[in-house]
């Protein structure tokens, strides 16, 4: 089987949640016996050492593109009254480029990953005559709507994501009904999908932690009091929960245990960390295991999202209870006895902190379970699997 797999950014070095899950599909892919193409964007440049990974396993094409939301971007796609998410990736310069590298291509199969990419892969599949796999990490216009709800009403901003989420919701459904199969993360997000497209063939394939790259070091001793936070800082809404937890609360961990201290890793941390104290600004590091080790709790407090939280299993599969709110572990079947903690209150997000911390034991046998429903649920090896067979199905029907 070849593939030809188009993601929105390189998915390697494995930095975030979206380059993570990319990765974790395409490794899978080619470890099942796929020859896989990767067509990838980027914004900047890149790096010899990353394509030359990525060579061991598969035929990488990087495209250098910026697919930042200018202002004038934002104005042209408003008066087109069209989606900004998708058509930002499918202008005339990105399909004359197309025709010229089509030609050299070989394959059976179009995979895009994210929605961002639905137009481009309806058109590759309109004129190439190849079967269309589309990738949901999310159900993107619930993600937008979410913004929606929490803008001013009638300002310029309310106004254009008022716009863009209403053409996004029919784009996805467009792109849902044009693929010949689409894959989501979450029964939740199946649900969602039905809904834009009653008849599509739409597949649920759990989210898939590679858990032989995430392995505990048991050299390491862990700090009973520290906290982990472990993030994408450029997405707003990872910022204003982070936040909204050092000002609502982390000082009431602090008044209960003054020894706690949060450990904050991620690129560009926001300057402003270094107002709260007890807060251990890392930054950007390759691997965040050694902290994962160190650690005793992980949190995700995210009030805007959607699909699922990858950092949230990764921490799981590192022996760490992750305390939550709703829509952070939204998706994720994991419950207070499996190390998954939800808490939408200051108050209670505190105290569920505050306990693990003065049980470093019962912490301790959290994290253990935590692994454990990782293994059991959220194997890459395991779940990553299911789409291989279903492009095999695929490719023999349309044969």
């Amino acid at each position: 089987m070849k593939i030809l797999q188009i993601v929105p950014q390189l998915p390697f070095p494995r930095d975030s949640g979206g380059r993570i899950g990319i990765y974790n599909i395409l490794r899978e892919l080619c470890r099942n016996g796929a020859d896989v193409t990767l067509f990838a964007f980027s914004k900047e440049d890149v790096q010899v050492e990353h394509v030359s990974h990525l060579q061991e396993f598969c035929t990488p094409i990087p495209y250098r593109y910026n697919t930042n939301n200018t202002i004038p971007k934002i104005i042209k796609y408003f008066l087109l009254n069209k989606p900004i998410f998708t058509e930002k990736f499918f202008t005339n310069r990105i399909r004359k480029d197309f025709e010229k590298l089509l030609p050299l291509l070989e394959f059976d199969l179009i995979h895009v990953d994210h929605t961002s990419l639905a137009s481009l892969g309806i058109w590759l599949k309109e004129i190439t005559r190849k079967p269309l796999g589309l990738f949901l990490h999310n159900v993107e216009w619930i993600i937008w709507q979410r913004y929606l709800e929490k803008c001013n009403p009638l300002t310029p901003s309310w106004i254009f994501l008022k716009q863009q989420t209403n053409v996004l919701r029919n784009a996805e459904a467009n792109s849902i009904s044009m693929s010949d199969i689409s894959f989501v993360l979450t029964q939740h997000d199946y649900e969602r999908a039905k809904e834009l497209s009653p008849n599509a063939n739409i597949v649920v394939v759990p989210f898939g932690v590679d858990l032989n790259f995430w392995q505990i070091d048991e050299s390491i001793q862990r700090n009973p009091y520290e906290i982990v936070y472990a993030t994408t800082h450029t997405w707003k809404h990872n910022v204003s929960g982070l936040k909204w937890f050092l000002d609502k609360v982390f000082p009431l961990v602090l008044e209960s245990t003054p020894q706690a201290i949060l450990t904050v890793l991620g690129k560009n941390p926001p300057l402003w960390l270094k107002n709260y104290r007890n807060v251990n600004i890392i930054g950007y590091v390759p691997q965040v295991q050694s902290y994962y080790n160190r650690a005793n709790i992980s949190i995700s407090p995210l009030f805007v999202g959607g699909g699922i939280r990858v950092k949230i299993l990764e921490a799981m599969a590192m022996e760490l209870p992750v305390v939550s709110t709703s829509i952070g572990a939204e998706g994720i079947t994991a419950k207070s006895d499996d190390g998954l903690f939800i808490a939408d209150e200051s108050k209670k997000f505190a105290d569920v902190i505050i306990q693990l911390m003065n049980n470093f034991d019962g912490a301790r046998l959290c994290g253990s379970r935590a692994r454990k429903f990782i293994e059991r649920y959220y194997s890459a090896e395991k779940n990553f699997r299911t789409i291989f067979e279903k492009y095999n199905e695929v490719i023999s029907t349309r044969s």
